[in-house]
């Protein structure tokens, strides 16, 4: 099953994160993310996603598809609850394993605040200004990174379905998170 080894993958990422010295302590581990080898693997791998989770978002990012499922049992490590998983088609030509690859984190303070205390750790930059989702990231090799972002993918979900059937604009994070949105 997908979940079997997510307490696994997660230690050794925060072993890694551990060994440069970032400090992720009072941050949320907002979700983990699951690296489909194929379209037809993603296809497939929604069905097992949908036995233990509730898909609440699929888009075209970066030419591929994502799928964000909210957990019906939130994940628990070393006192992290992590309500969320990914599920992410490979891009076009793009050649990779099946298997979890990335874990994300809500940051409290900007990206430049953050990045400034570890100078000496090759952040990568190219989602920063990335409008719906703006990140930084950490790859540890090609198939394991983390993501830094400052606000939770279900409540970022969450606002996008607002908005679309509100035509509103802008919406308070507070009154979305407050809210339970019925689909």
């Amino acid at each position: 099953m997908i979940l079997d080894h997510t307490e696994q993958f997660i230690d050794r990422t925060m072993t890694r994160l551990g060994e440069l010295g970032i400090e992720v302590k009072g941050f949320d581990m907002d979700h983990i993310g699951y690296q489909a080898s194929s379209d037809k693997d993603y296809d497939e791998l929604c069905s097992e996603f949908n036995t233990f989770a509730k898909r609440v978002s699929e888009e075209i990012v970066g030419g591929r598809r994502v799928g964000i499922y909210e957990l019906h049992e939130p994940l628990k490590f070393e006192g992290y609850i992590i309500p969320a998983i990914e599920l992410v088609a490979p891009k076009a030509g793009q050649q990779c394993h099946s298997s979890l690859e990335h874990v994300e984190f809500v940051i409290k303070e900007t990206f430049e605040s953050f990045m400034s205390k570890y100078p000496n750790v090759a952040w990568d930059v190219s989602s920063i200004d990335q409008k719906d989702f703006p990140m930084i990231k950490l790859r540890f090799d090609e198939n394991t990174q983390v993501k830094f972002h400052i606000k939770p993918v279900l409540s970022i979900v969450a606002s996008k379905r607002l908005n679309s059937r509100v035509g509103v604009g802008v919406v308070r994070e507070k009154y979305v998170i407050s809210k339970k949105i019925k689909s």
